[in-house]
């Protein structure tokens, strides 16, 4: 890996309890949280270490090889990984991953990530729960540099307060953020009224949003994008709304908001296009 612009330090190598060992090229360094967040990892402050997954002793004990189907040369199942499909070469699933498909090469799967897959290509990158995503070489230099994925998200509302929409309906589970990154989407929006409330059983809203977001190497945002009505209220019974935007400092999704006392239940299918730069900006 080549060092991020103004920093003369850069990862070596993962140990085998997920911590970041650094170097300045020529001995082993203790990163900071900037440049440990500035290379894409997550800094433990409380251990003041760089980490590339959670270790979970538990979990590292148990057979690295649970249910896998494992084919070709020099793929990596770490601990916690279960009933997984790895077909290739240089692929990695990071651990506690389960039910998930790698296919191709230098492709990974982030630790923690369950039902995803990496399904064509080199240099992919899975950081969602259940994400299906394209790899686009990474012009062979580090993973998520350019691909395409697609993500689900769900979601319900029983009025008009603004409501971001969960990744595989799943708990405070949003879309990860990517830094010195510029991102594309294209979202269709779905939003049935269930009947429960004001409304009819049946209305709905359908829209697209469409844009790009640009993510700074501290995560900060810039949102471009325009939202079309593809079948208009007056023909589908209720005029809803859909926005990208940021959830948390980390993480954003589809933002949707209803009608008062009415009973909406949401989907949002989503595809990202990602162009990930190493210099940071």
């Amino acid at each position: 890996m080549q060092f991020k612009k103004g920093l003369t330090i850069k990862p070596k190598v993962i140990n085998s309890v997920g911590e970041v060992i650094f170097t300045d090229g020529t001995n082993d360094v203790v990163a900071n949280q900037r440049v440990c967040e500035a290379y894409g990892y997550r800094y433990n402050a409380g251990k003041g270490t760089c980490e590339a997954f959670i270790y979970n002793t538990k979990i590292n004990r148990t057979s690295n090889d649970v249910h896998n189907i494992i084919k070709g040369s020099k793929n990596t199942t770490n601990s916690g990984t279960e009933n997984t499909f790895v077909l290739g070469k240089n692929n990695t699933t990071f651990g506690e991953n389960k039910n998930s498909i790698v296919v191709g090469e230098n492709n990974q799967i982030a630790n923690q990530i369950n039902n995803a897959a990496v399904i064509s290509g080199t240099y992919a990158e899975a950081t969602n729960q259940g994400e299906f995503v394209l790899g686009g070489g990474g012009f062979n230099e580090a993973v998520g540099m350019a691909q395409t994925s697609f993500i689900q998200q769900s979601g319900n509302t029983i009025d008009g307060t603004e409501t971001a929409l969960l990744v595989q309906y799943l708990p405070l589970t949003y879309i990860q953020k990517v830094a010195n990154s510029v991102i594309g989407f294209e979202a269709n929006v779905i939003g049935v009224n269930t009947g429960v409330g004001e409304g009819n059983t049946g209305d709905y809203g359908y829209v697209q949003v469409t844009g790009a977001v640009k993510f700074t190497n501290g995560l900060a945002s810039t949102y471009h994008q325009a939202t079309t009505h593809i079948v208009q209220s007056g023909h589908s019974g209720m005029n809803i709304t859909a926005v990208m935007k940021d959830v948390t400092a980390t993480s954003f999704g589809i933002a949707v908001t209803g009608l008062a006392e009415t009973y909406i239940q949401w989907t949002a299918d989503i595809k990202l296009f990602r162009n990930n730069i190493q210099q940071t900006f």
